[in-house]
């Protein structure tokens, strides 16, 4: 503190850090900036995810990681993770027929409860698809459109199997992982509110935040994490997992800074959005209700 002596009775002790309130779930590390929040992070997500407690999340060590500034809001970023209608154009070309269509070729999620402010979708794999399984030994689906794509991912697949340093035949996955029962059931995204995106495989998981910067800029982390590889053939494997899911992210960026380009030419009051997309829908009326809580709270009125 610069000419310390000129500030007047000056308590440091009452003008340090200000504290917040910290817990972790499942090894994720939850902050909330409320010293005192209204309810614990468990009564806060075990109503929705309270079914994940026996995921083997501590045996996904092996982790990459990427972030970039996605120059888009914060809440049209996190939409395009949890719906599948955009996936059959943006994905035409990467991993549009690993994901299962109905009989006029859209990809419909298998279902999608909201709760108070969080929500799951699940989606189903494609069982036709070039490419099945996974390195772990757990049914997975992964296929590029184009015919060196998926020999490439079907070859990676095959000399990555059973290739982990640990052993997962005493896993026991939760059966809030593919709730469903759907016999092609391939993941699940666990939107938590407001901006953490966890999509749980049966041998790997994806972690994404959307943290806002600005209104038109957002900050996306993204987290993959995996078993540990003892063999070259399952390191292989998880390279050329990194390579297909930065292609995807690639095209899922581009497309939502496109949309923001459009959202700000002002040319369109509303964006029309259709039955299968009940997540997107669910988070714009949880924000509009939280704002309006929020005003009344402090005794405002909210613009029309």
């Amino acid at each position: 503190m610069p000419d310390e002596g000129s500030f007047l009775d000056l308590d440091k002790s009452c003008h340090g850090l200000t504290p917040i309130s910290v817990d972790t779930w499942n090894g994720f590390v939850f902050i909330c900036i409320d010293q005192t929040p209204a309810m614990s992070l468990s009564e806060f997500l075990d109503p929705m995810y309270g079914g994940l407690k026996d995921y083997p999340f501590e045996r996904f060590t092996a982790c990459y990681s990427c972030n970039t500034i996605v120059d888009c809001n914060w809440k049209v970023a996190i939409d395009a993770f949890q719906e599948t209608c955009h996936v059959g154009y943006v994905h035409g070309r990467s991993i549009a027929d690993a994901i299962m269509t109905d009989e006029d070729g859209d990809p419909h999620p298998i279902d999608g409860p909201c709760g108070d402010v969080h929500r799951r979708l699940g989606v189903a794999g494609n069982p036709k698809a070039a490419t099945q399984g996974s390195a772990g030994g757990a049914d997975d689906s992964v296929a590029g459109a184009q015919a060196t794509g998926k020999a490439i991912a079907s070859k990676a697949l095959k000399v990555g199997a059973g290739g982990t340093k640990l052993d997962f035949s005493d896993v026991v996955l939760p059966d809030l992982l593919n709730w469903t029962n759907h016999p092609h059931g391939a993941f699940d995204i666990n939107a938590m509110f407001p901006d953490f995106y966890l999509s749980c495989r049966p041998d790997y998981l994806q972690a994404y935040n959307f943290r806002p910067i600005s209104h038109n800029k957002t900050s996306f982390e993204t987290r993959a994490c995996y078993p540990e590889m003892k063999t070259a053939g399952g390191r292989f494997y998880q390279e050329y997992m990194k390579v297909a899911l930065r292609d995807v992210l690639l095209e899922d960026l581009g497309a939502l800074e496109m949309t923001r380009k459009a959202a700000e030419t002002g040319a369109k009051s509303h964006m029309i959005l259709q039955d299968f997309e009940i997540m997107v829908r669910h988070q714009a009326v949880v924000v509009e209700r939280l704002i309006q809580e929020g005003l009344a709270r402090d005794g405002q009125v909210a613009a029309e």
